[in-house]
């Protein structure tokens, strides 16, 4: 499918919905990968119970509306130069994030399993909270609900931490050579 400008009324209303106005406009990896942000969002939200992904979620989506409202707004010389690619491609400076398929699909398969597992978590508190007696339970709950969002907490400062790692390794044999 050739990206092309559409009718602006139906652009507008697409632009509502993260991701929509790029896909009808022909952007699918752009548009996708919009939506794709702003679902794992709200399904963080959800799944994880951490209050932080509701200023996520918002502020995905308000990039998304301004996002297509800009794309579409583009004079036809650049809209025709403005390429299909993910979204995450158009923040990196000097050369594109080149991200295998297979290294996102494991992403992907990550995020979902870390969703999963806040999701089933919420499940399993909800039936195990039947069998504990109430004055138990007032002081075990407080405990239980927030641990996805402290599981959740743990992995970004691992991964924070890895990330630093690599960049002064990288840094490192940098000066060497």
């Amino acid at each position: 499918m050739k990206p092309r400008k559409k009718n602006n009324f139906f652009t507008f209303i697409f632009s509502f919905c993260p991701g929509a106005a790029e896909m009808y406009m022909g952007f699918m990896k752009n548009g996708f990968s919009i939506l794709a942000v702003f679902l794992a969002a709200v399904a963080a939200l959800e799944g994880l119970r951490a209050d932080f992904f509701l200023a996520v979620a918002a502020l995905i989506y308000i990039f998304a509306f301004f996002h297509a409202r800009n794309v579409a707004k583009l004079d036809d010389e650049s809209f025709a130069a403005y390429e299909d690619k993910y979204i995450w491609e158009e923040f990196v400076s000097g050369k594109a994030l080149k991200i295998k398929d297979e290294t996102m699909r494991k992403i992907l398969a990550v995020i979902m399993i870390i969703i999963g597992l806040g999701l089933g978590w919420n499940y399993i508190v909800d039936v195990v909270c039947q069998f504990i007696p109430g004055y138990l339970w007032s002081t075990i709950y407080p405990i239980i609900d927030k641990l996805p969002s402290l599981a959740f907490a743990v992995v970004l400062v691992v991964g924070g931490i890895l990330l630093i790692s690599g960049k002064k390794h990288e840094l490192s044999s940098e000066e060497v050579a």
